[in-house]
């Protein structure tokens, strides 16, 4: 997760996945061609400079996820 996708520390660990085959999801905004997008397998992108709406977004995406994961097995999330 890099709201700008150029975040150091979070491409060089995406790079790494890369290299040991591993899958990677990313979670990004603002420029579509961004580095962390660039090494990502699957990618959420937000088409947003505004850094709190592509943080508030991604955390609803993700948030999404697990109710779908947990909530089904706890609850009916319908």
């Amino acid at each position: 997760i890099s709201s700008s996708g150029n975040s150091k520390n979070v491409v060089n660990a995406a790079k790494k996945c890369k290299e040991m085959n591993i899958n990677t999801i990313t979670f990004t905004g603002f420029e579509a061609d961004n580095q962390l997008k660039q090494h990502g397998d699957f990618n959420f992108w937000l088409d947003s400079k505004a850094y709190n709406i592509v943080e508030m977004t991604h955390q609803i995406w993700l948030l999404g996820v697990v109710d779908a994961i947990i909530g089904n097995a706890e609850y009916s999330a319908s």
